[in-house]
């Protein structure tokens, strides 16, 4: 997968702003996304830093592996391909044991590579 070209636009990040307008994890999320210029691989580490205020010991694409199993379930494979994050980000938290807002960031990115290339070989 390739993930360090993975970048979610200023349009984007609007829409996002708009679904995740109930959770301030979500937003603060968004706020670290949009500080590292939409690059999630930049994103995941200042948050992991941010919310656990530890140096991050996985990348992004480790993360995104950790919750494979969870998000390539059918209900919530669907719901993240048609772009809807907002309800499957404590579940991701959750199933990961990783803070919110880094779960929104592995949503979002799930959603950018495409549930195809998430869920292959899964």
């Amino acid at each position: 997968m390739d993930i360090e070209s993975t970048k979610v636009t200023p349009e984007e990040i609007a829409q996002f702003r708009a679904e995740l307008a109930d959770n301030p994890s979500a937003i603060a999320a968004l706020d670290a996304i949009e500080e590292c210029e939409g690059y999630l691989e930049d994103a995941v580490p200042l948050l992991l830093m941010r919310e656990t205020g530890t140096e991050p010991d996985r990348s992004i694409g480790d993360l995104l592996k950790k919750c494979r199993q969870f998000i390539c379930q059918e209900e919530v494979r669907e719901g993240l391909q048609s772009g809807m994050i907002a309800p499957f980000i404590e579940p991701i938290s959750v199933s990961a044991g990783i803070p919110v807002g880094v779960a929104t960031a592995i949503g979002i990115c799930a959603f950018k590579l495409g549930m195809k290339k998430v869920c292959a070989n899964s």
